[in-house]
C-alpha cells in the first residue's frame, strides 16, 4: 500500500511537470517554478537502515521515526530541501 500511494503521487507530479514543460499549464499562478514536487515522508517506529532504504525505493523523500518533535521534523525536511536546491542551483560554480 505504501508503494502504491507513493507511485500515484509521483505519477501525478510527472503529469503536471510535463504539462508545465509543454505550456499546457500557465506558470502565472506558480511564479517561476517550473517543477512541481510533493514531499512524501513516512512515519514509522522502525529506525533500521532497511526501513529507510524501503522508503527510498518506494519514491519517498525520507522518513520520521516516532516519537518525534513536529518542529524538528519540519525543520529537517525544510533544510534538506533547501540544501538540495542550493546544490542544484550552484552545481556549475563549485
Amino acid at each position: 500500500m505504501m508503494f502504491e500511494a507513493t507511485r500515484l503521487i509521483r505519477s501525478t507530479e510527472k503529469k503536471i511537470n510535463d504539462m508545465f514543460q509543454m505550456g499546457e499549464v500557465s506558470t502565472d499562478n506558480y511564479g517561476n517554478k517550473v517543477h512541481w514536487h510533493v514531499p512524501i515522508l513516512a512515519m514509522t517506529a522502525d529506525v533500521i537502515q532497511a526501513t529507510f532504504e524501503k522508503c527510498m525505493q518506494c519514491g519517498m523523500d525520507g522518513y520520521v521515526s516516532k516519537p518525534f518533535e513536529e518542529q524538528q521534523a519540519l525543520y529537517k525536511q525544510t533544510t534538506d530541501q533547501l540544501a538540495a536546491l542550493l546544490r542544484h542551483q550552484f552545481k556549475d560554480i563549485a
